[in-house]
């Protein structure tokens, strides 16, 4: 799923100086590189709102960073975040948050899928981030039930479509999941897509631009 940049960014400067008064949760945690300093990550976070036929990736200023002074580069990662992770960060913040994966997997154009267990090794749920180039590309919770700290833009897994549709909407685009009485719901072009099985959110899923 591509979005067209010039318009992606002016949307979110818009929007970022409009929502001065918004303040997103905080994540539980907060992933650090390798010399154990705070990532981008840390510095500015947002949220979904439908606007119009589209979205709008809203934020507001943080006691680290006003919204003058947001960068166009920051905004683009503000409303991908799932749990303490965010898309685009070095692939480390990973490690020295869960340790080295139980699993890989080879994905294609050379990228590899991490699988992290959560709560219980070998049970739901479990996270799946993919890798490419040291950079996370894309991140997905996958589970019957809530994963804590794990909730993105007011959907936790396991919540009822209803949910799904009161913060995003009806899909762009329904087609069957690889898993088995499974839907899938997307967005395209916007960078996040759910999975749906006996009218519950089972799978989150975001990525790169």
């Amino acid at each position: 799923m591509k979005l067209t940049m010039p318009g992606w960014m002016l949307l979110l400067l818009v929007t970022a100086v409009v929502a001065a008064g918004f303040r997103p949760d905080p994540a539980q945690a907060q992933p650090r590189d390798a010399a154990g300093s705070a990532t981008k990550s840390e510095e500015l976070r947002g949220e979904w709102r439908r606007a119009g036929a589209g979205f709008a990736c809203v934020v507001g200023p943080t006691a680290k960073l006003a919204a003058q002074a947001i960068k166009p580069e920051l905004l683009t990662r503000a409303c991908l975040h799932l749990g303490p992770f965010v898309v685009g960060d070095d692939a480390q913040v990973l490690k020295a948050a869960l340790g080295a994966p139980p699993r890989t997997l080879p994905q294609p154009n050379g990228a590899t899928a991490w699988l992290y267990f959560l709560e219980k090794p070998e049970h739901y749920p479990y996270l799946v981030a993919t890798i490419s180039n040291n950079r996370i590309f894309a991140l997905q919770v996958t589970g019957p039930v809530a994963a804590q700290g794990y909730a993105y833009n007011h959907i936790d897994l396991g919540v009822p479509t209803e949910t799904l549709v009161q913060y995003f909407g009806q899909p762009s685009h329904f087609e069957p999941s690889e898993e088995k009485d499974t839907e899938l719901w997307s967005y395209g072009p916007q960078p996040f897509s759910f999975e749906v099985r006996g009218g519950h959110v089972t799978s989150i899923r975001i990525q790169e631009p």
